[in-house]
């Protein structure tokens, strides 16, 4: 995988500083002739495409515009993120590109490298191929924190919603619980279990901290609802004496309401429901859906902060800069 070709690397190659390769691709007159053709060549032969970033230093442009990568927009959790972030970057004059992963982050980034100033990533992986996919570009690594240099980083604190949700439950009576961990877990967070297949996602293992044994009962799903009912009915039927589930994702999690509305199951009074994200749909199913509600609001208006802060810098190398965002608890009728 080609790590993405910066000034710099330009710069090391013909063999003079950033600013002269500045100088020489946007034809100035303070540069000799020998120097600027070295420079073009050295630009020819590595492939350099200069980002919007670098044009905007050059014609001194006051508008900036950031890019979102999402890993798909058929979650209805991605397409709040976007517009959270379409109202955030409005609010600050910046303008929003976004764009679906689908499996091709690196296609996506190279896409958007000469088009944004800086890219947001909800990024799938265990986070060293970002450092390839990132090359010069500056990038908001979204949900998880980074520890890559020169990445920044807007965490979701997750587990603590977890957390609060078990004590309470148990004081309503929970003492059976299970999960529905996501299927894709492996390529999402980087986990690989034995014979490099699913692998715990992060909030199975916050998950089971909080419940401090071994689950009752584990199964997998894809991330969409009819895979969450699907693997919702799996758990209940191998595991009958759980009475609390919680579902990877708020997709997932309104699959086994319904599948518990089709096949006559008292929820709460059976079995507890929650789900993880806040979707505004946990309303429109019955029972209601109680839900870790993660704040993409909050989430947005830092991923701006730091944006503005790197566009601040120009090309200046900034120590990577982390945020982190709470999570609240929904209570709604299913739990």
């Amino acid at each position: 995988m080609a790590k993405r070709v910066t000034i710099h690397d330009v710069a090391a190659e013909a063999g003079v500083s950033r600013q002269t390769v500045t100088r020489a691709m946007n034809d100035r007159d303070d540069i000799k002739e020998a120097t600027r053709l070295r420079v073009l060549e050295a630009v020819e032969r590595l492939g350099y495409r200069p980002s919007r970033f670098a044009r905007n230093l050059v014609t001194r442009r006051k508008q900036h515009a950031l890019g979102l990568v999402v890993a798909s927009f058929d979650n209805p959790y991605y397409t709040g993120i976007a517009a959270e972030m379409l109202t955030a970057a409005a609010e600050r004059g910046w303008q929003l590109m976004m764009a679906a992963a689908q499996d091709d982050t690196e296609a996506v980034l190279g896409m958007l490298a000469s088009q944004a100033d800086v890219v947001a990533l909800h990024f799938g992986g265990s986070g060293a191929e970002l450092s390839e996919f990132a090359g010069g570009l500056p990038v908001v690594r979204l949900e998880a924190e980074s520890l890559l240099p020169g990445v920044h980083s807007v965490a979701l604190d997750i587990e603590s919603g977890i957390v609060a949700v078990v004590a309470e439950l148990r004081a309503r009576g929970a003492r059976r619980f299970g999960m529905v961990d996501s299927a894709h877990s492996l390529q999402a967070h980087g986990a690989r279990g034995a014979g490099g297949g699913y692998g715990p996602s992060p909030k199975r293992r916050y998950f089971e901290r909080a419940v401090g044994e071994p689950l009752a009962g584990v199964t997998i799903g894809d991330e969409s609802i009819a895979a969450g009912s699907r693997a919702f009915g799996e758990l209940l039927e191998q595991h009958p004496d759980v009475d609390t589930v919680l579902m990877f994702n708020d997709l997932m999690a309104l699959g086994a309401v319904r599948y518990a509305q089709s096949r006559g199951i008292d929820v709460p009074g059976r079995v507890r429901i929650v789900g993880i994200d806040g979707l505004a749909l946990g309303e429109a199913v019955h029972p209601r859906l109680t839900s870790i509600a993660l704040d993409v609001r909050a989430m947005a208006s830092h991923t701006m902060d730091i944006a503005e802060l790197v566009a601040k810098a120009d090309f200046a190398r900034l120590d990577p800069i982390h945020r982190r965002v709470g999570s609240s608890i929904l209570w709604r009728e299913s739990a």
